[in-house]
């Protein structure tokens, strides 16, 4: 269960401002490494959410889709979208808290996690991610041999890239710690048996259509849709505000923006790809 962010709650509004970025890499990333096509796979959506990324897949047929959530006002609205099920398909959905996967053995193609990994770690130091690694050995054991697992997530740099982080530098140092590098997430993976395959970075935040908007941090709404916005202190906001309203009454505000908005260089997102070998 996140401590950041209490999905319960966020799960009714959570639709109106996420969409699924960049699922369509996720399916060529799964077919290629695999060498099947989705109609042939069995899936699972880690840390599901209110399903977007799986109502994407299911256009495609897979042959079994299982969604699990440690949220239930997640799963309750992934459950309420996911209606128009293809009859070829086998949907399944569960609640559990991640690093416990109630599921066999070399279950799966294919498994995906999407912005999933800041929510696991307790107390994060950015050294150590020991409830990562065990998760990604949950993961290597309901894969398949040669299944394929699909990561979206954030790097301490891309977090450094976008605008309003600076806008409460000490959450900011506080998420540092909660977010792997790319040679961190490789190291975590390698350790729980993975092989990372394939890593890129998306240059812009399709997933947040929102995100430029310079005002948004002054909308409850818009700041809840963020995680990032979830550690932050009753002060840090209350300072927040009166800046962003200052800068927005000077005219300033979208200066501000733009000197630090840095997605262009560093990313928005780090999509990975790592498969279980075959032994």
């Amino acid at each position: 269960m996140s401590k950041i962010t209490d999905y319960n709650d966020i799960s009714q509004s959570y639709d109106s401002v996420r969409e699924p970025a960049d699922a369509c890499i996720l399916k060529s990333l799964m077919e290629s490494l695999t060498g099947k096509c989705v109609k042939d796979m069995d899936i699972i959506d880690i840390g599901c959410g209110t399903g977007n990324f799986s109502e994407y897949f299911l256009r495609f047929e897979p042959r079994n889709l299982a969604l699990m959530d440690a949220s239930e006002g997640m799963l309750s609205k992934a459950k309420e979208k996911l209606q128009s099920v293809p009859p070829s398909t086998n949907l399944s959905f569960k609640h559990a808290v991640l690093p416990n996967m109630p599921y066999e053995d070399n279950s799966f193609d294919a498994a995906m996690m999407n912005l999933v990994l800041h929510h696991l770690e307790q107390d994060p130091d950015g050294k150590s991610f020991p409830k990562i690694v065990q998760t990604f050995k949950e993961v290597l054991r309901i894969l398949k041999p040669g299944g394929v697992l699909t990561i979206i997530s954030v790097t301490p740099e891309q977090l450094e890239a976008n605008w309003f982080a600076h806008l409460v530098p000490k959450n900011k140092e506080r998420w540092h710690k909660r977010l792997l590098s790319h040679d961190q997430l490789k190291n975590c993976l390698s350790e729980a048996g993975l092989t990372l395959k394939s890593a890129y970075n998306t240059l812009t935040a399709s997933y947040h259509p929102d995100h430029s908007n310079p005002e948004g941090p002054l909308s409850e709404a818009w700041r809840r849709s963020i995680s990032f916005w979830g550690t932050c202190t009753e002060d840090e906001i209350k300072d927040m505000v009166q800046n962003v309203t200052r800068m927005k009454n000077e005219g300033t505000l979208q200066e501000y923006v733009d000197t630090h908005e840095k997605l262009g260089i560093y990313g928005a997102l780090h999509i990975s790809a790592s498969k279980k070998e075959v032994q």
